[in-house]
């Protein structure tokens, strides 16, 4: 579908900012090959300017070399591609600059652009044109932006599935089914002389289950997606000198923390974010739990039940015999199961400093994970715990799970299709209760509404403008 947009030029620097070797400006509109043409100058055999349409040696997507100029003075030396509607991301003409990538030549080049027909585009607004020209549907446009900001391999595979049409296509099929069902429906309601040929109510409530479980499915999805996406906020918490900071260290692989063996070194929160495996952790190393008269102590210990009530998964850390003097786990202190679970989060419990005990003193553990953060001994096995409680439904499936299936990432996707749900359950509860067709339409109809939703097929332009508005500018 093609939406009619206004097709000024817009312009913007498409890469990263600071100094590199290479450098974009692209620019897209209709007019786009006449701001070029005032500003970049052909070396060659042909010197001619573009002029305003492509000229016969300027084929789209094709490179060319020249320089780019204001008022005469020569900017850089560039290299520039046009794509001629409609093969472009926006289905309008683009052109790319690719210039070295200092800041000044950059803001210089983008400058020119801008003083020759072209405006600076708003952020996500050449997304947002892919949209609104049919190019892609909202939810591609919303994993552009997932790539962007992809800060794993898993967040990566599952947004380029989404760019790719894959859980496009799985919404589109759940609306094509309600459909069918409303098309039925009218045909009864409207055509009862061919009611024979009409879907019975029997029909569409078993069709209804198997669709409802697949949804559900899909739904379920959402908590590996948000995972992925944000990460597992993680508090590392335990009494003083029990390896806290020392194990921070361990899982980010360098000194972020100091280290000391004197109680109480820790009285900040420290955050830091961390790929174990598949799984994205931001980790809270916290103040160590004990009595204190010390002012500036206090306040670490208040922000550390703070971080605790926050957090998704806390590592709760005890000496398992660097201050024992038997090296024995009967000299463990105790764990305050009480107060892990009063907040109610997935905890897990290490045992740290295990690799001054005996090794057969590590088999006795069963609730426990032994490790030494300092040799990194059974960090393997935390990570892997840390997998089961959070992307159990993966299994070993790694990187391909995310590459292969359809995962819910984003929260407006999951409280629309929650939306859809709750009316098909309502549609099917109507069907099963006896009440008439054009009744148990209503609801039927606000689920289709809701998956379009998803897809931008049905949309609002302050809703769009919100979306587009978290994109950065250039995207």
């Amino acid at each position: 579908m093609t939406v009619p947009y206004e097709n000024d030029v817009i312009a913007a620097i498409a890469t990263p900012p600071g100094r590199g070797a290479v450098g974009i400006v692209r620019l897209s509109g209709s007019g786009s090959v006449g701001v070029v043409n005032r500003i970049f100058k052909k070396t060659g055999k042909d010197s001619r300017g573009c002029g305003n349409s492509f000229p016969s040696y300027l084929k789209s997507h094709r490179m060319y070399y020249g320089t780019i100029s204001d008022n005469g003075t020569v900017i850089d030396e560039v290299m520039l591609c046009c794509m001629r509607v409609p093969r472009s991301f926006t289905r309008e003409d683009v052109v790319e600059i690719y210039a070295h990538g200092g800041l000044v030549t950059m803001h210089g080049v983008l400058n020119a652009a801008l003083k020759n027909g072209a405006r600076l585009a708003l952020p996500g607004e050449f997304t947002k044109r892919a949209f609104l020209n049919g190019r892609i549907n909202l939810a591609q446009a919303e994993a552009v932006m997932d790539l962007v900001n992809a800060g794993s391999e898993a967040a990566r595979a599952a947004g380029l599935r989404q760019l790719g049409g894959g859980l496009s296509g799985r919404v589109a099929a759940c609306r094509d089914t309600i459909l069918r069902w409303l098309a039925h429906i009218a045909l009864s309601i409207d055509y009862p002389e061919h009611e024979e040929e009409a879907l019975n109510r029997q029909t569409i409530i078993s069709e209804g289950q198997a669709l409802l479980a697949d949804m559900r499915a899909l739904l379920k999805t959402a908590e590996v997606g948000r995972v992925i996406r944000e990460g597992i906020k993680t508090a590392i918490i335990g009494p003083p000198n029990a390896g806290k900071s020392t194990l921070l260290n361990a899982i980010l692989g360098e000194d972020r923390a100091i280290v000391h063996e004197s109680p109480g070194t820790t009285r900040d929160i420290l955050t830091e974010r961390v790929m174990v495996g598949d799984v994205p952790l931001v980790l809270i190393d916290t103040a160590g739990l004990r009595e204190t008269e010390d002012p500036v102590e206090q306040m670490g210990l208040d922000k550390t039940y703070d971080a605790i009530k926050n957090a998704e998964l806390v590592l709760y850390v005890v000496d398992g015999g660097g201050s024992s003097k038997d090296k024995t786990l009967g000299a463990l202190p105790p764990i305050p199961r009480k107060l892990l679970k009063k907040f109610d989060q997935n905890f897990i419990v290490l045992i740290n400093k295990c690799d001054l005990l005996p090794a057969d003193e590590w088999k006795t553990m069963d609730e426990e994970i032994p490790i030494s953060a300092k040799t990194g001994q059974g960090l393997d096995q935390l990570y892997d715990a840390i997998k089961r409680l959070f992307l159990s439904g993966m299994g070993d499936a790694g990187i391909k799970y995310f590459a292969e299936s359809d995962i819910i990432t984003r929260e407006r996707h999951r409280a629309l299709l929650c939306e859809a749900i709750e009316y098909l359950e309502t549609a099917l509860d109507d069907f099963g209760r006896g009440e008439t067709e054009d009744i148990a339409a209503i609801p039927l109809r606000a689920a289709y509404l809701s998956l379009g939703h998803i897809l931008g097929l049905e949309y609002a332009d302050d809703i769009i403008d919100r979306i587009f508005a978290e994109f950065c500018v250039g995207k």
